[in-house]
């Protein structure tokens, strides 16, 4: 060990050490700088990017509530409802096939169309509009708004099975504290009743009941559950 270093702390010896280890890797250390500062870059220009898209999708996303709003003001026989339909149709299109279905405004985009098409009437688009966003968003309240309006498609197209399916599902998937369970509980007595299954009709009314409207029991109040009430005063 030479003299001058016998006098040196630890970490005076490893400071050396490492200035020592600089000098002699001078070249190695600058890259390695540079590599870095590359990397930080592209990272912040990446996040920049993404950001800067995400804001244009929900821009898009609120262009296109804009136009289907319009449609209320519009006569449907008019050309510029034609013009307009057209328009959103394909805006529509655009934003579910850049943003996804997995995301909110792809999700959103696909609601609104599938709205459209049930205020047109035509039930079958709209169900199968209505399925995939249940499908896509199946933990977010979006999913269970959709299945609630696939299963309504379904009644308007008079395939009574299947809404009942679907309203049942919604209960027996997302529980009691769905926000949709009071109303999936009603329509889905209500068709029990109009298929002629007036036992199983009161028995989910009374549940209804029980859980949404009977206080000792914890229900929350609920106007689903008042018709019930009303419902199964009529069955007796």
């Amino acid at each position: 060990m030479k003299d001058k270093d016998k006098n040196l702390t630890g970490s005076e010896k490893v400071a050396n050490k490492l200035n020592d280890f600089l000098v002699r890797n001078r070249k190695l250390v600058i890259g390695i700088s540079i590599a870095i500062v590359v990397v930080i870059i592209a990272i912040c220009v990446a996040v920049v990017i993404m950001q800067n898209n995400v804001e244009k999708k929900f821009n898009a996303l609120s262009d296109l509530e804009g136009q289907y709003s319009a449609f209320y003001s519009l006569d449907a026989e008019s050309e510029e409802y034609k013009a307009s339909y057209d328009e959103f149709q394909a805006a529509s299109a655009a934003l579910i096939a850049s943003a996804g279905l997995d995301s909110y405004p792809g999700a959103k985009a696909q609601l609104l169309a599938a709205d459209l098409a049930y205020n047109r009437e035509e039930y079958q688009a709209a169900a199968d509009g209505y399925a995939s966003v249940a499908a896509a968003q199946a933990d977010t309240y979006l999913g269970q708004l959709a299945l609630m309006n696939e299963a309504a498609s379904y009644e308007n197209l008079g395939d009574q099975d299947r809404a009942l399916e679907l309203y049942n599902q919604v209960f027996d998937t997302y529980g009691q504290g769905s926000p949709y369970a009071p109303k999936a509980l009603f329509n889905a007595a209500r068709l029990y009743e109009a298929t002629g299954n007036a036992e199983l009709a009161k028995a989910t009314f009374e549940q209804l009941t029980g859980l949404y409207l009977v206080p000792e029991n914890g229900g929350q109040p609920s106007e689903y559950a008042r018709m019930a009430e009303a419902y199964l005063v009529t069955m007796e």
